[in-house]
């Protein structure tokens, strides 16, 4: 390609990373959420140029110094117009990476000790009302505890709250990470906001994983909704560096119940209520406050409670309402209450695990309005607790 080309041109020649299973929503919707197209590049260091001298500078040091060889795992993310010039392009690659080598040489220095050294890695992250994403370098093979004083200076840097962002298992992933994870991440992403000039938006902050009935080959249908909401929100706790373990199965979960004074079984069909979800919130060590929501009063006290929930913690809310069971992902508040709208995730789907049919036709995530608090007599609502502090 030639300098004055628009980089847009690469298309021709290499393929965009994108999710196949995004293909379809994509093409479907009438309003589009239209993702970034990732173009992964290799860096290729010249060693020299033809018919050019190269002029050879020699010093003797006579210091005693500590040479280190070892392969940087440089990786480094730029955002670029379609329009841009290729030219252009290129020199900001090479800024990024003349940094990013700069930044792994002071992570190396504040890193080492004696002669262990640790491999300085890059992580990208996505952080509040920035457009691109921030690249962090953690050495690797040092804990989370001790690297929270790099995170703490990270979070005074940027001027953000005390919810995570810079733990290294919520960096960002790109088209490739998602195809290979397990269970889908995020998915409310793939559909719009409602209009930002009409309402108040509060979200789920970081990221959580999407479980639902029939996953993993159990057929939990008509009882399984609420245990897959609870591993939800655990795997919320676990992806912001909360919790260690992996996420509990139905059946792990069941076995937190059974206890000399109830008569509870593991493989029982039975729908769980609230001190159950309680109970196993509290075994998982993961604390939770509780409202009880009647048909027709208190929305509007609600609506602030939530939305105060969202700012000040950023966890997903679980909202159990025999025999349904959903995740509360967020809320888009109007001056008139009566219009507010509800994001909600609902694990009750049955089907083949095809992400594009779910989120597409089915509806696993979708905005509800205030008629979604008329379906039943009650709901029970738990809204799990962060640990205080930053990254405590």
């Amino acid at each position: 390609m030639q300098d004055d080309a628009e980089c847009k041109e690469i298309l021709k020649f290499v393929t965009a990373d994108l999710n196949e299973h995004l293909k379809t929503i994509f093409k479907n919707r009438a309003e589009k959420v239209v993702p970034l197209k990732v173009i992964n590049l290799h860096v290729m260091f010249e060693l020299g140029r033809r018919n050019e001298i190269q002029s050879l500078i020699m010093l003797h040091d006579k210091k005693s110094l500590m040479h280190y060889n070892m392969i940087l795992p440089i990786d480094v993310v730029l955002f670029a117009h379609p329009e841009e010039l290729w030219g252009t392009l290129q020199d900001q690659f090479v800024e990024l990476i003349t940094s990013q080598l700069s930044e792994m040489e002071k992570c190396i220095q504040k890193y080492a000790k004696g002669k262990t050294v640790p491999i300085p890695q890059p992580f990208h992250f996505e952080l509040p009302e920035k457009a691109t994403l921030t690249t962090v370098i953690y050495p690797g093979g040092v804990s989370e505890e001790n690297l929270e004083p790099q995170r703490q200076e990270m979070h005074t840097k940027f001027g953000l709250d005390d919810k995570p962002y810079f733990r290294r298992t919520m960096a960002f992933n790109f088209p490739s990470d998602e195809m290979a994870n397990m269970y889908r991440r995020n998915i409310h992403k793939y559909i719009p906001l409602p209009d930002p000039e009409s309402f108040k938006i509060y979200l789920v902050h970081g990221y959580y994983d999407y479980h639902h009935i029939l996953e993993d080959d159990v057929n939990d249908s008509g009882w399984g909704a609420p245990f897959h909401c609870i591993k939800c929100v655990i795997s919320w706790f676990r992806i912001q560096g909360y919790y260690s373990k992996p996420v509990p199965s139905v059946s792990e979960m069941q076995q937190l119940l059974v206890n000399p004074q109830n008569d509870f079984i593991v493989d029982s069909l039975e729908w769980i209520g609230s001190f159950e979800i309680l109970g196993i919130l509290t075994c998982l060590e993961i604390s939770a406050g509780s409202m009880l929501i009647q048909r027709n009063g208190g929305k509007t006290l609600v609506q602030q409670k939530l939305a105060t929930h969202f700012v000040e913690q950023g966890t997903p809310v679980i909202i159990s309402c025999n025999p349904q069971a959903f995740i509360l992902l967020g809320l888009a508040m109007s001056e008139v209450p009566e219009q507010t709208k509800f994001l909600l995730l609902d694990p009750d789907i049955i089907g083949v695990y095809d992400m594009s049919n779910k989120i597409e036709k089915v509806q696993a995530v979708e905005w509800r309005s205030m008629e979604f608090w008329d379906l039943f007599e009650y709901y029970n609502i738990f809204l799990p607790v962060r640990p205080k502090g930053i990254e405590e």
